[in-house]
């Protein structure tokens, strides 16, 4: 059996050290044969006997070079034969950590064979070998007779009970020219009871970075997929590429087989993900469909100021990744692109491409950007005591069904911060945004509509004022600091004729209600003039804790609304947005974020946030409610609980259990629930865990699931799944 430096290996120091003790001994016992570094000796007693030509040191020996440390009671040196013999208690300290005991070392021909009697070693890590005998063949091999390997640390001493898992071999050779440790006749053991045994085993030594090799295997059952199956197999093709192949069968669905490939560049690396699925088709006509998927990502240094990559994913059907547990994206985007880097500026060049996977979507709708291309400049001169900033984007966008559209759009700032002589801070900062666009709309025919013009030029201008007022005691301070933001700006500046494609997902929020144009894009701008007001406190007390707080509000002057109804701004008075921090402790953190209604204070929006971590338990909640019409024209209704909690019951005990809740339309449903349990100490880890996924989408259905893992450390792992 064959087995893969990545699929599962075991510590093979245990080769390594062997050859320290031969070379130490060799080295320590003559140091005329090696004259750097120096050797420390320290003995009771040392004899040259020169009618025999042996050197003999006895008693209390001691031979330390370069943080190598040998101690035994008897070395003897025969010269004429070119042999040494450490008798009595070896032991050997490495400088790397490990401690090899023996009870005699013979080391001859001249020093590159040797016998170690009753080897027992304790690695770095605290792994330990035990062995009757090692020998050391021509220098290149060593050979362990009636080896033991476990990395489990020993019982109580005198409980005379086996370590909960060894590996016991007939021979363990360390190949030092093909870097491979080999078992013969191996046993695996558990609590002192064989549960495994191989005729032959083998595996990279420390000194191979990857080998080729079989990996882990893939086990489960589906009542949906049937029994499943797949086993991986991991190759190295040659120092900078590699692939990993696993076919994997499903008794009721065909087999899909997937595939990685690697390969690092000079200057750049490539790394693809395919996969290949022949699956059974529909009942009627006895057929099998095909389906696949790709997921290519290369990145390339093309100078020291430009990069250059791109990004490839797809898949042939939409509920494909996740029907086969293959991923679980909702939105698969291709990129290609070019970038640049500069202290003051940046430049990207790119094209996109989405596909995406959720219930509704339509590809013909979807939209492929060819070109997009951005330019950032950002001053580190300060003219007339501010910072310039502009951004320019062009970019063509085109569906099969729906509308087109062409962008150039250019926005400058010019921003002058001050600090007053009374402590109050100032800014003043202008904008203006110029677009011009042209549009025109795709017919499921293939027909297009005439293409239509428009042109954009809007200034803006904001003065923020901040006073932010400190008081210190013994143990803590506050700090309360009013805001006031006005910004100004012309009426207009959006309407149907404007193409939405980047500023879309807009929600008002403690985030961005002092941004001059609070959506996230530049096809929608935020018209108009208003005034923004708020608080902000901070608390810092070594008896009470930390806190923050935000509460804050809007009032359009002049000029129409530019957000839809429901929004909280689509009104000259805004709803209220703020957040609320507070950490009593330092394993306790609460966090409130909020809109309330302005006429009735009632929640728009809710997000809570609570987490305690412990040493020995952890609890993470979040809690998320939408408002209805919000919800229902960006997402769809949304009211949600995510409960995660973590505990350690003891040393080597932990349990962990997560629910998903749905609370949306008063409509309580289990979205996903899952619990496990996992036993972990320092060589062998299992566990236990079940999940509910309560999701429906074409071909996937809801499903329980069962799944174990059995780790063993060194040696990899086996997992299982069962779901019904």
């Amino acid at each position: 059996m064959a087995v893969s430096q990545r699929g599962a290996s075991m510590d093979t120091r245990v080769a390594r050290c062997l050859a320290a003790v031969a070379f130490t001994v060799c080295l320590y016992c003559v140091p005329a044969i090696a004259d750097d570094p120096p050797v420390l000796m320290r003995a009771d007693e040392i004899v040259h006997d020169e009618a025999r030509n042996i050197v003999t040191v006895r008693g209390n020996i001691e031979v330390s070079q370069d943080n190598r440390i040998l101690q035994a009671d008897e070395v003897v040196y025969d010269i004429q034969a070119n042999t040494v013999t450490a008798s009595g208690r070896v032991i050997l300290h490495e400088p790397t950590g490990e401690v090899v005991h023996a009870s005699l070392v013979v080391l001859e021909n001249r020093l590159r064979d040797g016998i170690i009697e009753n080897l027992r070693m304790v690695l770095a890590d605290g792994s330990r070998v035990a062995a009757h005998r090692a020998r050391r063949q021509a220098g290149v091999s060593k050979t362990m007779e009636s080896a033991v390997y476990s990395p489990c640390l020993p019982c109580k001493e005198g409980s005379g009970r086996p370590p909960l898992w060894q590996i016991k071999a007939e021979n363990m050779i360390h190949d030092e020219v093909g870097g491979n440790v080999i078992y013969e006749d191996a046993t695996l053991e558990m609590f002192g009871v064989p549960v495994a045994w191989s005729p032959y085993l083998t595996h990279p030594d420390p000194t191979v970075e990857r080998r080729s090799g079989l990996l882990s295997p893939t086990l489960g059952h589906s009542d949906e997929l049937g029994s499943i199956y797949g086993q991986g197999y991991y190759h190295v093709i040659d120092q900078s590429s590699d692939i990993e192949v696993e076919p994997i069968f499903y008794t009721r669905e065909g087999m899909v087989l997937r595939s990685r490939y690697r390969h690092a560049f000079n200057t750049g690396d490539l790394d693809l993900e395919a996969t290949a699925g022949l699956l059974e088709g529909s009942e009627e006509t006895d057929e099998h469909d095909l389906q696949g998927s790709v997921d290519m990502t290369g990145r390339f240094s093309l100078s020291e100021d430009w990069r250059s990559g791109f990004d490839v994913e797809q898949a042939s059907n939409r509920t494909y990744l996740r029907r086969y547990r293959l991923g679980g994206e909702d939105i698969l985007t291709s990129r290609a692109f070019m970038e640049g880097f500069w202290p003051e500026q940046y430049v990207v060049v790119e094209a996109l491409k989405f596909q995406g996977l959720r219930s509704g979507d339509d590809r013909s709708r979807q939209p492929t950007v060819l070109p997009l291309a951005r330019y950032s400049y950002d001053s580190l001169a300060r003219p007339a005591g501010g910072n310039v900033h502009f951004d320019a984007t062009a970019l063509s966008l085109s569906r099969t069904y729906g509308p087109d559209s062409r962008k150039l759009s250019l926005v400058t700032s010019w921003t002058r911060p001050w600090y007053a002589l009374a402590g109050d801070i100032y800014e003043l900062k202008a904008v203006v945004q110029s677009d011009l666009y042209a549009t025109r709309m795709a017919y499921a025919d293939g027909e297009k509509s005439d293409e239509t013009h428009l042109a954009r030029l809007f200034p803006q201008f904001s003065f923020n004022w901040r006073y932010p007022l400190a008081r210190a005691r013994a143990g803590g301070s506050q700090v309360i600091e009013p805001v006031i933001n006005l910004v100004v700006g012309p009426t207009g500046g959006y309407g149907p004729d404007i193409p939405d494609e980047d500023s879309q997902a807009f929600e008002f929020d403690d985030i961005n209600i002092f941004d001059v144009n609070r959506f996230s894009g530049t096809d929608r701008v935020t018209s108009g003039t208003r005034v923004d007001f708020g608080v902000n406190f901070t608390m810092l007390d070594s008896e009470f804790g930390t806190g923050q707080a935000f509460l804050g509000q809007s009032y359009r002057l002049a000029g129409k609304s530019s957000f839809d109804p429901g929004s909280g701004l689509d009104e000259n008075l805004s709803d209220l947005v703020g957040r609320l921090r507070y950490s009593p402790a330092e394993w306790v953190d609460l966090l409130w974020r909020y809109r309330l209604g302005k006429d009735n204070l009632q929640p728009r929006r809710t997000e809570l946030g609570v987490q305690l971590h412990r040493q020995d338990f952890g609890v993470h909640l979040d809690y998320v409610q939408l408002d209805d019409h919000v919800a229902e024209h960006q997402f769809g209704d949304r009211e949600q609980l995510d409960l995660q909690v973590n505990v350690k019951v003891d040393d080597y005990v932990f349990a962990s259990t997560r629910l998903i809740q749905d609370l949306a339309d008063n409509d309580s449903q289990i979205r996903s629930a899952s619990t496990g349990l996992l036993y972990a100490d320092e060589c062998f880890s299992f566990g236990l865990q079940y999940e509910r996924l309560n999701f429906t989408d074409d071909d996937i259905k809801p499903e329980h699931r069962f799944s174990f893992q059995v780790n063993f450390k060194y040696l990899g792992s086996v997992q299982g799944t069962d779901i019904q």
